[in-house]
């Protein structure tokens, strides 16, 4: 019997609203398995489509598990807020602490209180680089974010420490980022207004969909990014458990269309289901003036174009499909077993966007999954790809020398969640691939998703299945009996 379908959807959000207004849409900065001989010559001879990598696990040779009646995942990535920003103030997580107060800069008196964002938008992005992050990290006492996210301060605080360089056998063409300038003297103050935003969080009165979601699914808040840094490496771990040393976004060769350089020649997720026979499709929100179709374009949140495999490979690259095509595919009944979806800038929460537009576009997603035959048997997996700066009290615990980074919120959505839950066990950007794994019975692709814990703890395959929400603009959301937490 076929396996059941799963779609893995990474929702860096595509295009709600993407017809509408005229508005400039900018891009913000933004297999390990034994085999033998016989097998290679089968996977050759049946499986063209798949590149042969030493020590890829065959995924056919694999046995799938059936305890899981979970027979699609929808893995839907967010960019750029951390759990404190978001989740800082819900009820029975592990939030801001009281009191919390921070120093613009190292031992210096702590001032500077947590404080709630009044708006939407924040109006400028704020710095998360592997120097940022390691930075407000400091040795794990979580308060150099103030100095972090202030340039001036970055470039005399960090100096001319050295950063981790790519793998050269494993990615190659990409340039190598100029050193910050070294500065000889701190800054004076005042810290600029802008970069207090690091120390602000939001509550149900700014995403009030996503704390709806958190009080009838389950939140998690233990979620890692599984780098310290910015977005590509980040997303290099959602797709294949690793970033081959990355830990900085490739300069773009094009602002009209957002290409990077550089090749990837490591194996993916991809890799394992093609070779599986699992369908699967990654769904891209982009559109390009050049006639060439973004979704095969490698960006900032499409790293899969730039991996040799699918730079060779047709069969790969028309897996590679708009994310309009997601909303057909389910009316149709043709979701794929596996699938990512990323965003535009417009619709991915990436300061300085309306997060209430990323919102909205989610919970449209979120909507017609629940309206059709597919949520029955799924889980839809909301998180955030990177801390984007903001404040997060948690240390990441230091599993090798790339990460965890800082916590990002999870959201998992499922008939099958255990509701209102607050879920405490440590996960990160390759948890939803150690999950697939786990239900397609498939070996790990590196140690970090061998290492990863599965996501089963937030699901309870036993009760009577939760029914669907559906949030449209008139629903009315009552908060007034939620006592949040005060930082």
């Amino acid at each position: 019997m076929r396996s059941p379908e799963i779609i893995l959807v990474n929702v860096l959000a595509e295009d709600f609203l993407c017809n509408s207004a005229s508005i400039s849409i900018v891009r913000v900065g933004m297999c390990q398995v034994r085999t033998f001989a016989v097998w290679r010559f089968l996977s050759v001879l049946c499986a063209p489509a798949v590149s042969f990598f030493p020590g890829v696990l065959n995924a056919q040779d694999a046995t799938s598990s059936d305890t899981i009646p979970i027979n699609h995942f929808i893995y839907i990535i967010q960019e750029n807020h951390s759990f404190d920003n978001y989740f800082g103030t819900y009820p029975g997580a592990n939030g801001i602490p009281a009191g919390t107060k921070l120093a613009d800069h190292p031992n210096g008196p702590r001032i500077y209180p947590i404080v709630h964002f009044v708006g939407n938008a924040t109006p400028g992005d704020l710095a998360h680089s592997w120097q940022s992050a390691i930075t407000a990290w400091n040795h794990g006492a979580m308060d150099g974010f103030l100095w972090a996210e202030w340039p001036d301060a970055l470039t005399y605080y960090w100096g001319a420490k050295p950063y981790p360089t790519p793998d050269p056998s494993k990615i190659k063409g990409v340039p190598t980022p100029t050193p910050y300038p070294v500065k000889t003297e701190p800054p004076g103050p005042p810290v600029p207004s802008w970069v207090m935003n690091t120390l602000s969080y939001m509550d149900y009165r700014n995403i009030p969909n996503y704390w709806e979601y958190a009080r009838s699914y389950t939140l998690c808040d233990y979620f890692f990014s599984s780098l310290m840094g910015p977005s590509q490496p980040n997303h290099l771990y959602s797709v294949a458990a690793q970033s081959g040393g990355l830990v900085f976004n490739p300069a773009q060769i094009s602002e009209v269309t957002g290409e990077e350089p550089g090749t990837y020649d490591f194996p993916t997720m991809c890799d394992l289901l093609q070779s599986a026979k699992v369908s699967w499709k990654f769904y891209s929100g982009f559109t390009t003036i050049l006639g060439k179709p973004e979704p095969q374009v490698h960006t900032v949140w499409n790293p899969l174009p730039a991996f040799k495999q699918f730079q060779n490979n047709p069969d790969l690259l028309e897996h590679l499909v708009y994310t309009t095509q997601f909303t057909s595919d389910l009316k149709n009944g043709e979701l794929p077993e596996v699938s990512w979806i990323v965003p535009n800038s417009f619709n991915s929460e990436h300061p300085p966007y309306d997060v209430t537009v990323g919102m909205w576009y989610v919970t449209t997603l979120v909507n017609r999954v629940m309206h059709s035959r597919f949520w029955n048997d799924c889980v839809i997996i909301l998180v955030w790809d990177d801390y984007g700066g903001f404040y997060d009290h948690v240390p990441p615990p230091q599993t090798d020398r790339y990460g965890f980074g800082p916590r990002v919120p999870c959201l998992i959505i499922s008939p099958y969640s255990k509701a209102g839950k607050v879920i405490h066990t440590r996960f990160d950007l390759t948890s939803p691939l150690k999950l697939i794994e786990k239900r397609f019975g498939l070996k790990s692709l590196t140690e970090r998703d061998a290492d990863s814990n599965d996501m089963l703890d937030c699901f309870d395959f036993n009760q009577k299945p939760l029914p669907p929400h559906i949030i449209r603009p008139d629903t009315k959301l009552d908060f007034s009996d939620m006592v949040t937490t005060q930082p």
